[in-house]
């Protein structure tokens, strides 16, 4: 999976996307919250050249919406377990965006310390959101 993950969001072979395409529709087809992949700061996506987490979704024809926009360049991996837990916010709600009193799930690739997950889920129920669940294809 390391190696997947290093080809598809590195050396931007999007067409791996297509890999776990049957496996997360079957797996969400009868999902009843709304999809919220976990986003990539602008310039980050600008240098890779797509979203990774998007176009999971994409692939495996799963709505979503995006609320969300990365407030740093930084990645997680490249810190230690402490510096994670006392990160600044990772994230904040995109302009003119409204969170509803529902259901979300956010999607993300790999679940490490949790942190990605925590600082997305603590905006959105900041914001209205009734219950923030989140799904990733590893957990490491």
């Amino acid at each position: 999976m390391k190696d997947f993950l290093h080809q598809f969001k590195f050396l931007q072979d999007v067409a791996l996307a297509k890999v776990f395409r049957q496996e997360l529709y079957t797996r969400f087809k009868k999902e009843k919250a709304t999809f919220i992949p976990i986003p990539v700061h602008p310039l980050k996506q600008q240098e890779r050249t797509f979203s990774h987490t998007e176009e999971l979704l994409k692939a495996a024809h799963v709505p979503y919406i995006q609320l969300l926009e990365k407030t740093t360049t930084e990645t997680q991996s490249s810190k230690n377990r402490e510096q994670r837990l006392h990160a600044a916010p990772l994230f904040r709600l995109m302009t003119d965006v409204h969170v509803e009193h529902k259901d979300y799930l956010l999607f993300d690739d790999i679940k490490t310390t949790g942190t990605t997950l925590q600082h997305a889920e603590d905006v959105l129920k900041q914001a209205g959101a009734k219950n923030v669940q989140y799904f990733t294809l590893i957990e490491g």
